[in-house]
């Protein structure tokens, strides 16, 4: 057994709590890692706070990058030593994965929201009893991480790993939605609702693209100047009485080609629909936390708009990843803009953080 510290989701609706676990030994096909970064994102806060359905106790994260140590006699891949970023888990053998859309395999209830293996064992315990140390096949808010070499990739002994790590879920969202979903072309307008990280990287992949109009809209001044600086071409702040609909109006004179919400909010994402032009494409990542929708079904369907759900950015693990990787090696989607980094120890100072704005991407990192 590998003994280890884990920021652990004990209750819902707390604080993570650190806590000794013990971490079992890789199996034939596992990879052990030694977490040097990890990146916090709103789905590890939804899944504290009880807004996702999970079974708790649970180490969350789910944007690890680090080190082997170890690997398993099977593992061909990696070997002792060589940095790797750790990516969602996926089975490797449904459909959904073989067609490349391993966002949407089929045993991400079990592999991605289970916290578990495929055959249901848990990777861990925690004062002699089981805890959930698979969450997105990781649970990197640790020590270390049990993973496979099917959600890992290797990278360059000198990578930022603090950067890498920013790219692995929230950017791989909102840029993934911008790049292979909505895909925006140069005459194209699009509005982005919430400017965090999944957002800004979503202005960053639509100004890579070439969209005529960006429109960043948000609540936060600060987030609305940084869309700006990742090619925003216009901003909207919804923190007083405004009417989105009204406002993009005004600058396109009809309505958006594309729409994109990372916010999850009821009545933000009626705006975004409502907001687009005929034939428009409306794109999110996030739920409403179970609040229902009161959907024009009729101005829907007379303006031939599409919705679409939109997991994981659409891209094929490891591959899109690399793309990700290149996109900001070639400074077209600075994620290094919005890290501020935190020792493990301070994971609830870092949560507090984002909740309040005052930090964009919080990353974990060792000591």
């Amino acid at each position: 057994m590998v003994r280890m510290i884990a920021a652990v989701a004990v209750r819902k609706g707390t604080e993570f709590e650190l806590r000794d676990v013990e971490l079992d030994e890789p199996r034939a096909d596992e990879i052990l890692v030694r977490v040097l970064a990890a990146g916090i994102c709103h789905t590890d806060l939804n899944a504290l706070s009880g807004r996702l359905p999970l079974e708790l106790p649970m180490i969350l994260g789910h944007e690890g990058a680090g080190e082997v140590v170890r690997v398993g006699e099977h593992v061909t891949a990696v070997r002792a030593g060589d940095k790797v970023v750790i990516l969602p888990d996926s089975c490797g053998q449904c459909e959904e994965c073989r067609q490349g859309r391993t966002p949407y395999c089929v045993h991400s209830g079990r592999l991605v929201f289970g916290g578990v293996r495929m055959d249901g064992s848990t990777k861990a315990t925690m004062g002699g009893e089981p805890v959930r140390a698979g969450f997105f096949g990781q649970s990197s808010f640790a020590q270390y991480s049990l993973v496979t070499e099917r959600n890992i990739i290797r990278v360059a002994p000198d990578a930022p790993l603090e950067h890498y790590a920013a790219l692995t879920c929230g950017t791989s969202a909102g840029a993934g939605a911008v790049l292979n979903t909505l895909k925006p072309e140069p005459h194209h307008s699009i509005a982005i609702f919430g400017v965090g990280t999944v957002g800004l990287t979503a202005v960053a992949a639509a100004a890579a693209r070439g969209a005529r109009n960006i429109i960043a809209l948000d609540i936060h001044a600060s987030r609305l100047a940084m869309a700006l600086e990742f090619g925003a071409t216009h901003v909207v702040d919804l923190s007083g009485d405004v009417d989105a609909v009204t406002a993009i109006d005004a600058i396109t004179e009809g309505g958006v080609d594309r729409a994109f919400d990372s916010t999850g909010v009821k009545d933000v994402i009626l705006q975004a629909i409502y907001a687009l032009r005929a034939h428009g494409v409306f794109g999110y990542v996030t739920g409403t936390g179970g609040v229902p929708l009161d959907l024009d079904l009729g101005r829907i369907l007379s303006r031939g708009i599409t919705i679409r759900g939109i997991m994981g950015g659409d891209g094929t693990a490891g591959i899109f990843h690399r793309e990700l990787i290149d996109l900001f090696e070639r400074g077209l989607l600075p994620v290094d803009r919005l890290v501020r980094t935190y020792r493990l120890d301070q994971i609830n100072e870092a949560v507090a953080d984002m909740r309040s704005g005052a930090t964009i991407k919080p990353v974990l990192v060792a000591d």
